[in-house]
């Protein structure tokens, strides 16, 4: 289910961020929002895309679809609560759970069923269900990590089950049944990102940054009060900021130079060869102008996510 039941903190939505593998959110931005919502100042804009709409009308038939497969009769097609692990600071939203007795399962990818490393499993207990449809094509083994396999892995630890059921709709029609078996190594490094988390949003203690946007989350509010004096060192930093500015600058003229010559030397021809380089300078179809009124509405204020460097001497 695309929506929030769970807290600020820790949640199976959040660990492949917390392990750096995520593809559409970072670890500084979960902390960030962690420790706003701890200090009671976060301001909650989430807005439901239309993909997250359609993904949340359609899995309650996949998980449906799924559990006829796979022969599982007794399952939760929209789970409405949230679960907490009985020790850690952690908690999930499902999208499914069921659970199976005795229940064998095997590697049947011509019905859509990949058992993850394994030809077959014997399915026994609570299991978590989760649920993705996404417009990539799919791998050939396993989903990518940010795909519902670290998510699905934590909604297994929370509920202590020892497998899992991940369900992926690609490109619309390509419907395929993920069935994992629980990752010992995976809980305990969970555990240890999980703990560091909660410590850090406790603490406020930022993760390091490793891009400007980090640091604009780090320190969010400009004091316009006083002006600091900085080291030489830093002043060594301004020098190579300011160098590499100039050889982008260069790099792009002279970019621009060669691709002018380049473009002289295919003349009116769209496609060209040379060497082992095969060249196309296509022809871009019109296009009718949108015209469309323009709405304007007061941004909240932000820190910028750079840094003016002007020389005065």
């Amino acid at each position: 289910m695309v929506g929030k039941l769970t807290w600020y903190r820790a949640t199976a939505s959040i660990t492949c961020a917390l392990f750096d593998r995520s593809k559409f959110f970072d670890k500084h931005d979960c902390l960030k929002k962690a420790i706003d919502e701890k200090n009671g100042c976060l301001i909650d804009n989430y807005v439901q895309t239309n993909r997250q709409a359609t993904g949340d009308l359609l899995e309650p038939v996949l998980i449906k679809e799924a559990a006829r497969r796979l022969g599982i009769t007794e399952f939760e097609a929209d789970v409405d609560y949230a679960i907490k692990h009985p020790t850690l600071p952690l908690q999930a939203s499902l999208d499914g759970r069921c659970k199976a007795v005795n229940l064998k399962v095997k590697h049947d990818p011509s019905n859509g069923i990949y058992v993850v490393g394994h030809k077959e499993l014997i399915l026994n207990g609570d299991m978590p269900i989760e649920c993705k449809c996404s417009s990539d094509f799919p791998a050939v083994e396993e989903p990518p990590k940010y795909l519902g396999v670290d998510q699905l892995h934590t909604s297994m630890n929370i509920l202590q089950a020892d497998y899992g059921i991940l369900i992926v709709l690609y490109q619309s029609t390509d419907f395929r049944i993920y069935v994992y078996k629980k990752d010992a190594e995976f809980g305990s490094k969970m555990a240890d990102a999980v703990l560091d988390f909660n410590r850090r949003v406790d603490e406020e203690d930022y993760y390091p940054p490793e891009k400007p946007s980090h640091a604009v989350t780090i320190f969010s509010e400009g004091n316009e009060e006083s002006e600091k004096i900085l080291d030489a060192e830093t002043v060594d930093i301004i020098d190579t900021i300011q160098a590499l500015k100039e050889t982008q600058k260069i790099a792009k003229q002279k970019h621009d130079e060669l691709m002018t010559d380049l473009m002289m030397a295919m003349g009116n021809h769209s496609k060209a060869r040379a060497a082992e380089y095969v060249l196309e300078w296509k022809t871009l179809p019109a296009k009718e102008a949108q015209v469309k009124e323009v709405q304007y509405k007061a941004a909240p204020e932000r820190r910028a996510g750079f840094v003016k460097i002007k020389r005065t001497g």
